[in-house]
C-alpha cells in the first residue's frame, strides 16, 4: 500500500508540475479556462470542511468512516436531486467535487499514517 501512495503522489506531483511549467511558460495563458465552476468550487470546499471539523470533532471516529459518510451523503443528495426527492438538479461534477474535497481533507492523514510505520 505505501508504493500506491508514494507512486499516486510521484504521478499526482508530476501533473501539476507539468500544469505549472506550461501555465508559467505560454505567453497566452489564460487562468479561466481552468478554474471550476463555483457551484463545483463551493462543493469540494464544503466536502473538505465537513470532513476535517468532524475528524476534530469526532476523534474517536475513524477519518476514513468520516469520509465515506460524507462521499455516501453526497452520492445520496444527487441521487435525490436526480429521482425528484429533492429540489436541484443532478450534476456529476458536483459528484466529483465532494469527493474531491473528502479526498483532500483525507490525504493528511493517510499521509501522517504512513510516514508513523
Amino acid at each position: 500500500m505505501q508504493n500506491i501512495i508514494t507512486w499516486a503522489g510521484r504521478i499526482a506531483l508530476a501533473v501539476v508540475l507539468a500544469f505549472c511549467v506550461l501555465g508559467a511558460l505560454d505567453p497566452h495563458y489564460n487562468a479561466r479556462r481552468w478554474a471550476p465552476p463555483a457551484d463545483a468550487t463551493m462543493h469540494m470546499i464544503y466536502g473538505y470542511l465537513l470532513t476535517v471539523l468532524s475528524v476534530i470533532a469526532l476523534p474517536r471516529v475513524k477519518p476514513w468512516t468520516i469520509g465515506g459518510v460524507f462521499i455516501a451523503l453526497g452520492v445520496g443528495l444527487e441521487a435525490g436531486q436526480a429521482l425528484g426527492w429533492i429540489s436541484g438538479t443532478f450534476q456529476i461534477k458536483d459528484l466529483a467535487a465532494n469527493l474531491s474535497g473528502v479526498i483532500a481533507a483525507l490525504v493528511p492523514f493517510a499521509l501522517a499514517k504512513r510516514k508513523a510505520r
